[in-house]
């Protein structure tokens, strides 16, 4: 009875490890990493908050809430990896896998953040809450120190600067450092902007956080300083400026650079110029920081293509618009205005309401009185749902015809691959910067390689049936030389 209830535990352990915390297992493993890794940097975010506002007794609800929720969350973090250490492969040949689990250096960690957030959450801290949140950073050791390990093995013999290129743009010696590095400039860009549309709240709890906002403002400045520095310094190891000359001065003028630089530029100048004039105005413009999500999603570069590649479908959509409009504003103007001159004087002002109706919204500050003009409104009513919907459904088509095509051209570029002999498109790294701009996952590469290595095995055998000379190349080609030989085996 007694070994059937421990290999009854036993099997859980093995569920549990398998679920959550075993790397293998990617999907289930990387879900509850990322609930871990979430929860320790908002808690290593409030350490940005000021000592009395953290401290005050009509504030911290909130804060309170957040530290006690990571408080669980740490703590069955440490009770599930000390569940399941006796079946993890690191100490499950221990003596005592659990205490030698609470002894290794991921254990002594997991407790320091139990311990730091306790002291916070009983708000025994005091003036050291700052620096106990900031020790949870070592919590994130977990999933940086793997990364960075795999970083070093696929970086041993390149220069500083192929590294620090492979840390900023996907290639296929980036690993999973670059999506780290990725997410931190992307949180930085999130803070920012929230801390710019909350400073403008007038409200007295808001006032509170005026030294909060200041500190990220500076904070994100310095982060996205450093990133602007960096990517001129790795811009010669990019492939499109490797063959030119000036490259760095290249890579400052594209479009994603020009972002960068308007990031920070109106900080920079409240700093520097800000003691003699008002550049309070210049705030609005740090919300231009949200463009900078832009390189991190191909969606803007495919909406690009795009309207470049169906313009003159969107114009002649645009041009009919335009012809209703005005047409609209003429009539409207025509039976309202004797009724209503002070509301339809011109017809520049009736082009407002003709607008506000044929976009189905109808504020009702304008409104026609007369049975002709109400008729009339009824009637374009009706037709801008079909005319106003004609661009949105223009770009939705041809939004998804683009990323078919993508899909295809990537597809093409695998056979011509594979037919050179590259059957791993993610090491050739023209292929894998493609499928990282197309969000391609590593399933969806295998997939689309297995159907360009089953067309190029049927295109190498029908060459071979028709009496045509065989294209392949067995030493280049091993695999495919065999898969074809035998197809050609095969009875007919």
């Amino acid at each position: 009875m007694k070994s059937r209830s421990l290999r009854r535990v036993h099997f859980w352990k093995r569920i549990i490890f398998r679920s959550l915390l075993d790397q293998r297992s990617k999907s289930q493993a990387k879900n509850y990493d990322n609930l871990t890794a979430w929860v320790t940097i908002l808690c290593v975010a409030l350490a940005l908050l000021p000592y009395d506002l953290a401290q005050s007794p009509s504030g911290p609800s909130l804060i309170g809430a957040i530290n006690v929720l990571a408080l669980v969350v740490f703590a069955a973090d440490l009770g599930l990896r000390g569940f399941t250490a006796s079946v993890a492969p690191a100490f499950k040949a221990r003596n005592s896998p659990w205490l030698s689990y609470l002894a290794s250096g991921s254990g002594w960690i997991d407790l320091l953040a139990i311990v730091a957030m306790a002291l916070v959450a009983s708000g025994l801290a005091g003036m050291l809450e700052a620096l106990l949140r900031c020790t949870l950073v070592l919590k994130l050791l977990r999933f940086i120190l793997p990364a960075w390990e795999e970083f070093r093995r696929l970086n041993a013999s390149r220069s500083i600067r192929q590294k620090v290129y492979a840390i900023l743009e996907p290639t296929p010696h980036s690993g999973i450092l670059h999506h780290y590095a990725d997410n931190f400039f992307i949180f930085w860009v999130l803070l920012s902007v929230v801390s710019v549309i909350a400073g403008t709240v007038d409200a007295p709890s808001i006032a509170q956080l005026a030294e909060t906002f200041t500190r990220v403002e500076y904070a994100s400045l310095a982060v996205f300083c450093f990133e602007y520095l960096l990517r001129l310094y790795s811009a010669p190891e990019n492939p499109r400026w490797r063959a030119r000359s000036l490259p760095r001065l290249r890579q400052a003028t594209t479009f994603s650079m020009v972002v960068d630089l308007l990031a920070i530029v109106p900080t920079l100048l409240e700093l520097v110029g800000g003691h003699g004039l008002d550049l309070r105005f210049l705030r609005v413009f740090r919300l231009l920081r949200l463009l900078k999500l832009t390189r991190y999603t191909s969606a803007v570069e495919v909406l690009y293509q795009v309207v470049r590649r169906e313009w003159q479908v969107m114009f002649a959509a645009v041009f009919v618009m335009m012809l209703l409009v005005v047409f609209t504003a003429s009539v409207g103007y025509l039976f309202e205005h004797d009724a209503q001159a002070d509301k339809f004087e011109n017809i520049p002002q009736a082009i407002y309401w003709a607008v506000i109706t044929l976009a189905s919204v109808g504020y009702g500050d304008i409104s026609p009185i007369t049975p002709m003009g109400r008729v009339m409104t009824v009637i374009l009513a009706l037709l801008g749902i079909g005319i106003f919907a004609i661009p949105a459904g223009l770009l939705a088509s041809a939004f998804t015809d683009q990323l078919r095509l993508d899909r295809e051209a990537f597809r093409s570029d695998l056979v011509a691959a594979i037919e050179q002999g590259v059957f791993d498109p993610l090491r050739n790294p023209r292929l894998a910067e493609r499928a990282a701009r197309l969000h391609l996952s590593s399933a969806d590469v295998k997939r689309i390689a297995d159907q360009a290595s089953r067309e190029v095995a049927d295109r190498q055998t029908a060459l071979e049936r028709s009496g045509a000379p065989l294209l392949l190349d067995p030493f280049r080609q091993p695999d495919l030389a065999g898969f074809a030989s035998r197809a050609s085996s095969a009875p007919g």
